[in-house]
């Protein structure tokens, strides 16, 4: 399956808040959602992916509050709870009783509490290399080299190319005008806010008890019934794919699916075997 950069972008207010995403498509809904990262957005997360999505039913990737082109209030706490609750009132708000999810690092396991929390909501989930899902499932993973890399971001655009370069096997693939666009909102007013709280909350989580079992998923994802599909990239350097080996024992009811010539963003590495797994997971078996 070829690779289509079809998709509109449309804008919807989430209670207060603009919320910016992108859809191809008409039918049954896949809804997609990115990783983070500075100028992490739907569009760079499944830019790739939402055309072929979309030839068999409708794609929708949404921006998170405090990313991309939605808003980012600075009075509100950045949160894992934050995000899951961002998605679940837009879903509301796009009148989406029953979805399908997809989701990258830590939009896996946004995805991953939406499903639990939501449960007769979510048809099926394919989770792409979340060392989030790993953390929140109990397993350490430390300061991988992917991640030291996100840790040293210092604004700048050739910060931002250094990241792309940790976190995807081909940087290669991101063109100059896309990185041009990608470093334009990770300038936007507010992103700086956001990282700030949100690595607050990481500490904070880790200190209380009730942030912390919030976060949990040890006793909660493994028994979850719908279909799953985790996909892992082998020469991810953010969370390695021993971790995913580590995480496949804890989840035996997933299937885990390993791409070769991939890394932390598989659907960009290798967006055409991807998108043919993603539809044949999605929406049965095409040729």
């Amino acid at each position: 399956m070829g690779v289509e950069r079809r998709y509109v972008s449309r804008f919807v207010r989430v209670g207060p808040y603009k919320t910016h995403y992108i859809e191809w498509g008409d039918g049954e809904p896949v809804v997609m959602i990115h990783g983070g990262g500075p100028g992490a957005s739907g569009e760079f997360g499944w830019g790739n992916t939402i055309g072929a999505i979309g030839q068999y039913g409708r794609g929708i990737a949404l921006d998170l509050i405090g990313f991309g082109l939605s808003d980012k209030p600075t009075d509100i706490e950045y949160s894992f709870q934050t995000f899951v609750n961002h998605l679940a009132a837009f879903l509301d708000v796009l009148c989406l009783e029953k979805v399908s999810l997809m989701g990258n690092s830590m939009g896996a396991y946004v995805a991953a509490k939406y499903a639990l929390d939501y449960p007769d909501r979510v048809k099926k989930m394919l989770l792409v290399s979340s060392g989030t899902i790993a953390t929140a499932m109990g397993l350490e993973w430390g300061i991988t080299p992917g991640f030291r890399q996100l840790l040293e971001y210092d604004g700048t655009k050739e910060g931002l190319r250094r990241f792309l370069q940790g976190i995807m096997h081909h940087p290669e693939r991101i063109t100059e005008e896309q990185l041009e666009e990608r470093y334009r909102q990770a300038q936007l007013p507010g992103v700086m806010e956001v990282q700030r709280s949100f690595l607050n909350y990481v500490q904070r989580r880790r200190k209380e008890p009730d942030q912390a079992q919030l976060f949990d998923l040890r006793h909660r994802l493994p028994h979850l019934t719908i279909p799953i599909l985790f996909v892992w990239g082998k020469h991810d350097i953010f969370a390695s794919v021993e971790l995913a080996e580590q995480l496949q024992k804890l989840l035996p009811n997933t299937r885990f699916v390993l791409f070769e010539d991939s890394g932390h963003v598989v659907q960009n590495d290798e967006p055409e075997r991807f998108n043919q797994l993603a539809v044949d997971f999605f929406f049965g078996e095409r040729s």
